[in-house]
């Protein structure tokens, strides 16, 4: 295993001039960081998506609109950042790919997802662009590379759901990633894009640019991957509903996996499969003030039953409510105990794991079934 760290930056830690600035001192603070990847800053990859019903629905002006708006917020981050000419043109190419893609759009009346992945890169190649100019004005001591991850992360021909294919993407960071690490440079390029042995522009699936890092991750042999957004970790609920859910210092590679699925928005479901299969820790911590710390995430796990989370997921036609820990299918009663204690709220005995139990509920209980069962978290566990 390397000492290089691979550091992935979300939308929220991308999101403007100021939040740019914060990642560039992350990656200048810790000479270990040596891959960096970029997510689309926020809310670009929906605006894209915008861009393309608008063009099917023949509202052509809507859809200039939208590509004037989007190039002019990008515009002005480049502006704010002092971002070099030679990137200002490099911009210009990118935003006149955005316009030929809805214009083609925008004639057929119609979009298919191999089109779409193509016009969800655009989000990716733009900040990502930016984000490598900033690292090199700012670390003037080391070679940065702007790397298209489409070069690397080669993928199934599944748009939208593309499936990486881990032997020719270690292959291909062998070749065109691991020379500049070894020479002592840093390596900026995107996440959630990926490239089919076709050629064709592909996407590892929403929210995948976390997935993206855990590859790269795998592909470089890296000592740790850290997630950065804009909480410090992974909480014991969803800070936004749960006034007083906690941030959880230590996970296991299954407890994660398990909260992802089931519900909780920090990480993307398939994240850790690459830092498990090589063992890899992961960090995920807050961009906006890394000194609070955060969640790390490996193999190891609490020797005794221990529950540490709760989340929900809605379903089509029902919700899920569902407690996160470890060894869960051998504390005894543990379902009845828990069933039990959501008193007045109606559950019905879902699922259990080793490291989940989950009931089900109507939709319309689902915050108040979040809140009681941190409660319960709280009180009794």
């Amino acid at each position: 295993m390397n000492k290089w760290i691979v550091a992935k930056f979300g939308g929220s830690s991308v999101k403007d001039a100021e939040a740019m600035l914060r990642c560039s001192n992350v990656v200048e603070n810790n000479n270990d960081i040596r891959v960096v990847v970029i997510s689309a800053t926020q809310n670009t990859t929906n605006q894209l998506e915008f861009i393309a019903r608008a063009g099917q629905r023949g509202d052509e002006d809507t859809l200039h609109s939208l590509i004037n708006e989007l190039i002019q917020r990008h515009s002005k981050i480049a502006h704010d950042l002092f971002s070099s000419e030679a990137v200002r043109k490099e911009l210009d190419f990118l935003f006149d790919e955005i316009k030929f893609v809805g214009a083609e759009i925008l004639k057929e009346r119609h979009y298919t997802p191999k089109i779409m992945d193509q016009l969800y890169s655009l989000g990716e190649r733009i900040s990502s662009l930016l984000v490598s100019d900033l690292i090199r004005l700012r670390v003037p001591d080391r070679k940065v590379l702007f790397l298209d991850a489409r070069n690397v992360i080669k993928t199934s021909s599944d748009f939208q759901k593309a499936e990486p294919q881990i032997d020719v993407i270690a292959e291909k960071a062998r070749e065109l990633v691991i020379p500049h690490l070894n020479a002592g440079g840093i390596v900026v390029t995107q996440g959630f894009i990926g490239k089919d042995l076709l050629g064709n522009t592909t996407t590892l699936g929403r929210e995948g640019s976390d997935y993206s890092a855990a590859l790269f991750g795998e592909a470089i042999d890296a000592s740790l991957v850290q997630i950065w957004t804009d909480v410090a970790g992974i909480a014991s609920s969803d800070p936004r509903l749960v006034k007083d859910a906690k941030f959880i210092p230590t996970l296991s590679y299954d407890e994660a996996t398990a909260l992802a699925s089931l519900g909780a928005k920090v990480l993307f479901p398939t994240t850790l499969l690459p830092t498990k299969r090589k063992d890899i820790p992961v960090f995920v911590g807050s961009s906006i003030d890394p000194s609070l710390g955060g969640t790390t995430i490996t193999k190891n796990q609490d020797q005794k039953f221990k529950l540490k989370a709760v989340s929900t997921l809605q379903k089509k036609e029902y919700a899920i409510v569902s407690f996160v820990g470890c060894h869960l299918d051998q504390a005894q009663d543990l379902v009845e105990n828990l069933k039990n204690s959501f008193n007045d709220i109606n559950v019905e005995f879902y699922d259990l794991t080793s490291v989940s139990v989950s009931f089900k509920i109507a939709s319309a209980d689902i915050t108040n079934a979040l809140l009681r069962a941190h409660e319960i978290l709280v009180a009794k566990y």
